[in-house]
């Protein structure tokens, strides 16, 4: 998929003092929102390599940077998690100061790669303009925050709308018993896992701030092709560490709950229907499925998973004593 933007503001100050704006990079921290915590990590001749958030992930890219003509110069990235972005930056002379023009190509696969992007380049930009006293300061709003009251009751529908499936059976056709078990294995299977996180922590004294749309924890793994490494969404929840007053242990149960949730609860599914009918061939399958669920998480899970960030936990625990 491609997106294309563009943005052309004046900012009241001479196109060498905008221009050499452009060509501190520390200035980035200034115009990225900080939720990002963009930085640069390293830099060799005229590539470098930055180190960001988003979506509940930590990510590195690199790009060159090249110098044009003129007040001008061309962004590439080399290797950009989410894709190619492309990026020219032109400054020109205005009657009142210097013209900036902007332009950005992004080629992703991600189909919601657009949207963040935009709110984010639309933040830079203001925060741009504020730094030359010409805009308000910005306010980054994520698309993908989800209040704590809402994602909360989207968990509980989704674990009860599961259920309902289940034992209603709603679908009367040919195999319409394991479209419905299928369905409610996977809504399970998503919306269980960070519940138990929030009711959990909620017990041990940890506060949370909101429910957020990221990407899971799988795609640090090399399970998974490297340009379809943002497409495995989930649902995350954002620790208050402030608001918080848990000890490690109580930490590590939190990150142990969302994995024991959603390796049991689908469970549920084809033991349900296998104890209605021993012999059904939807339930035989489905149980196949879980039995694979727990083989995969508890493989992977303490590798790049919740339960490595509780086996994390406990280790500081001991260190503590």
């Amino acid at each position: 998929m491609l997106w294309r933007y563009r943005f052309e503001y004046v900012l009241p100050a001479g196109p060498d003092v905008v221009y050499g704006f452009f060509r501190n990079t520390e200035n980035m921290g200034k115009v990225w929102p900080a939720e990002l915590g963009m930085r640069v990590v390293s830099r060799e001749g005229d590539v470098y390599t930055v180190g960001f958030r988003l979506l509940g992930q930590f990510f590195t890219a690199r790009f060159r940077i090249q110098e044009l003509p003129g007040l001008k110069q061309h962004h590439e990235t080399l290797d950009f998690p989410f894709g190619r972005l492309e990026h020219t930056i032109s400054v020109e002379p205005s009657d009142s100061g210097s013209l900036v023009v902007e332009e950005m190509m992004l080629r992703s696969r991600n189909p919601f790669a657009g949207r963040f992007f935009r709110k984010i380049l639309q933040y830079r930009a203001q925060a741009i303009k504020h730094s030359f006293g010409v805009a308000e300061k910005p306010v980054y709003r994520d698309p993908f925050r989800i209040s704590l009251a809402a994602g909360s009751l989207m968990s509980v529908a989704g674990t009860v709308a599961a259920y309902a499936l289940l034992f209603l059976q709603p679908f009367s056709f040919t195999g319409g018993r394991f479209i419905a078990g299928i369905i409610a294995f996977m809504l399970l299977w998503f919306f269980t896992h960070d519940i138990a996180h929030y009711v959990v922590g909620r017990i041990v004294g940890i506060r949370f701030s909101n429910y957020y749309i990221g990407l899971s924890n799988i795609v640090r793994l090399a399970v998974i092709p490297k340009p379809f490494r943002t497409l495995p969404i989930a649902l995350g929840l954002k620790i208050d560490r402030q608001a918080s007053r848990a000890t490690p242990r109580g930490y590590a149960a939190m990150y142990t709950a969302g994995p024991l949730a959603s390796m049991l609860t689908p469970l549920t599914v084809p033991l349900t229907m296998l104890s209605t009918n021993p012999s059904s061939i939807a339930g035989l399958l489905l149980l196949a499925f879980a039995a694979a669920n727990i083989i995969f998480t508890a493989v992977f899970s303490p590798k790049a998973g919740c339960l490595a960030k509780a086996r994390k936990a406990i280790h500081k625990n001991r260190r503590q004593k």
